[in-house]
């Protein structure tokens, strides 16, 4: 019986140009996604969002695999995002780190 090594796969760089997702309901976090160059398409209708990223943002699958695919969004300025896709509902859920602010004593 062989072992998995997951130091053997390798995750591949892929462009990201849009993403659909959830509205978002955070005004943090469309102001965030915006300041790094994203543009945000809401359609209430649709219960929906598109993400427009910047040109050279690359999207690489974050590894071990598990039931649902998650991935590191990487953006030209060096922000990172991560996704999941959630097979079942067939969508993906955007997760973004807070900025942290600087501040002075």
């Amino acid at each position: 019986m062989s072992e998995c090594n997951f130091a053997d796969l390798i995750a591949t760089q892929h462009p990201l140009r849009q993403l659909t997702i959830p509205p978002i309901e955070e005004e943090k976090g469309k102001e965030v996604l915006s300041k790094h160059g994203c543009r945000i398409e809401e359609y209430e209708h649709l219960q929906q969002c598109i993400i427009f990223f910047p040109e050279g943002t690359t999207k690489t699958e974050i590894f071990p695999r598990l039931t649902h695919p998650r991935y590191r969004i990487q953006l030209p300025d060096g922000y990172e995002l991560r996704e999941t896709y959630d097979r079942y509902q067939q969508i993906s859920i955007l997760f973004y780190p807070h900025e942290q602010q600087n501040t002075t004593l």
